[in-house]
């Protein structure tokens, strides 16, 4: 079978064919991936959400080289996301570590920290779904507003419009935390 129909049969929905893919593609993609994240556990969840994500829009597919190098492509990205979401949770993680072992920070300050850090992704969670989406694939996995566009099937114009929106509703909502926490200080202080 050629490639061509192949990718025919694919975006028709046809399992066999997909399935033939899979199995054709599954090992060497797993394995590929493990040179990124050295856990072949790990390659093999990421080469499974490439093949999730791939039949989920085998009906918009292109492939403008060949079905072998959008697949490599693909887990490239993923596994590259991966570790750029990792890195980004580790230095949120040191930042809080840091925060709470230093010497000239105290618990209060510790604790308003803390529920500064709740109140964010409280408001974040308030957010309308895409919008919450699009935000987190920005703000905590590192991802440029292009590669969102690409990934969600959406214009870098909207990505960039729902991105200004969350921040937009982000500081009201921190800054009305603020404010109370401000004006329960300056009771406090009188």
């Amino acid at each position: 079978m050629t490639e061509t129909n192949l990718i025919d049969q694919i975006k028709q929905g046809d399992e066999d064919a997909f399935e033939m893919l899979f199995k054709e593609y599954f090992k060497v993609l797993s394995v590929y991936a493990r040179k990124f994240l050295n856990d072949l556990d790990l390659a093999q969840d990421i080469v499974q959400e490439v093949f999730v994500k791939f039949y989920e829009q085998r009906s918009t597919m292109l492939v403008h080289t060949s079905l072998k190098a959008l697949l490599y492509q693909s887990v490239k990205n993923r596994c590259l996301d991966h570790i750029r979401s990792q890195q980004t949770r580790s230095t949120h993680h040191d930042n809080i570590l840091s925060l709470s072992k230093g010497s000239d920070i105290d618990a209060a300050d510790f604790m308003e920290q803390v529920e500064l850090e709740q109140k964010i992704y409280q408001s974040i969670a308030d957010l309308p779904e895409q919008c919450q989406v699009i935000f987190k694939l920005s703000r905590l996995e590192g991802k440029r507003n292009q590669e969102i566009a690409d990934e969600l099937n959406l214009s870098k114009r909207t990505v960039e419009t729902q991105i200004s929106n969350a921040l937009k509703r982000l500081r009201k909502d921190i800054f009305s935390y603020l404010k109370a926490l401000i004006i329960m200080v300056l009771e406090f202080i009188s």
